[in-house]
């Protein structure tokens, strides 16, 4: 398939961060996911923006999601919502400043949540300092997903595959597969579906959530459907991808178990890539933490990215950070000599 290239000649100007959008487009940790058209599909009615603000300007913004039917508060990250977080306005100020800065908004934005809030939200890969979570008590977990930083020239993203995947490629073209773009949302429903049901489970969300997603998509954003058909016009697999300029993801996959062993899974995740390219930046593979499906990903050159988990729930800091942690040491200490 061939794809004219929808990218911009000059990119869109960026908003100034006065407005929750223009902290998105601003903010090196900013993605669609938390968009309010995205936030009004996967949890009407349920989400917060906590923001830190100078003069009109947002200084720092936070997108929570409380969780249904609970009774503490729980903030959560939703269901087809790889990350939310914390996002700063981009700075220009020397590191310690901004290190100093950061740690003064994570503050002012955690003394907003609901009090008793238990916490469990995946954060952006570009937000790299919790240490003011790890002072007020929270846990942090590592995470991993699977990104192409750089979609500009197709030709070299191919050359860095490993072997094995761009074999894959040609095997399922040589086996006479197709990709089709469709916008029968309810075919791929069911193709997603046996991914699940062969591993016995339920699947996790209903085509009623996948619709209100794909509306908004399609009203605010860009999605694409791709899949994979064999000789026999029969269904092989299928991709969802949401893009905007910035980053393209791929939100949701799945394939026939009865199909399988044809290289329709590799051939169709490439064609995504290609497509991908003429709208976006970047190609976010979400995850996975799964060894089958990390060793896919793999393949196609992604750069492992870590990004992090925080949990828990929010303990008053010590006055002193520094001065709480040597007297627990030197306390420590005190009890191994008695001892």
């Amino acid at each position: 398939m061939s794809y004219p290239d929808l990218r911009l000649a000059v990119p869109p100007e960026v908003q100034s961060p006065s407005t929750w959008d223009g902290l998105v487009d601003q903010s090196p940790q900013g993605i669609f996911y938390c968009r309010e058209w995205w936030l009004d599909a996967v949890a009407p009615g349920r989400y917060q923006l906590l923001t830190v603000r100078k003069g009109q300007e947002i200084r720092a913004g936070w997108p929570i999601v409380l969780a249904k039917n609970s009774k503490v508060p729980q903030i959560i990250t939703p269901p087809l919502t790889q990350k939310l977080g914390i996002l700063f306005a981009k700075s220009t100020a020397k590191y310690s400043e901004d290190l100093a800065n950061q740690h003064k908004l994570i503050d002012e934005l955690i003394e907003q949540l609901p009090a008793g809030a238990a916490l469990a939200q995946n954060f952006h890969e570009n937000f790299t300092n919790w240490l003011p979570f790890y002072w007020r008590g929270y846990q942090q977990t590592s995470r991993y997903t699977y990104v192409l930083d750089n979609l500009s020239d197709t030709g070299a993203l191919w050359d860095q595959m490993r072997p094995t995947t761009r074999t894959q490629i040609r095997k399922a073209q040589k086996n006479g597969l197709r990709v089709v773009e469709t916008d029968d949302l309810e075919h791929f429903y069911r193709v997603n579906s046996k991914t699940f049901e062969r591993q016995g489970l339920a699947t996790p969300y209903r085509l009623e959530f996948v619709q209100r997603i794909d509306d908004a998509c399609t009203r605010h954003a860009g999605r694409k459907i791709f899949m994979a058909l064999g000789p026999d016009g029969r269904v092989r697999a299928a991709i969802y991808i949401v893009y905007d300029a910035q980053c393209a993801v791929l939100l949701l996959s799945g394939g026939d178990e009865d199909l399988r062993g044809d290289a329709a899974g590799s051939l169709l995740t490439w064609e995504s890539i290609r497509f991908a390219a003429t709208v976006s930046r970047r190609f976010d593979f979400e995850g996975s933490m799964l060894r089958p499906v990390e060793r896919h990903y793999r393949g196609f050159g992604a750069r492992q990215t870590p990004y992090f988990r925080i949990s828990g729930m929010a303990a008053r800091p010590p006055k002193s950070p520094a001065r709480h942690f040597i007297g627990r040491a030197l306390r420590k200490a005190a009890r191994m000599i008695d001892g």
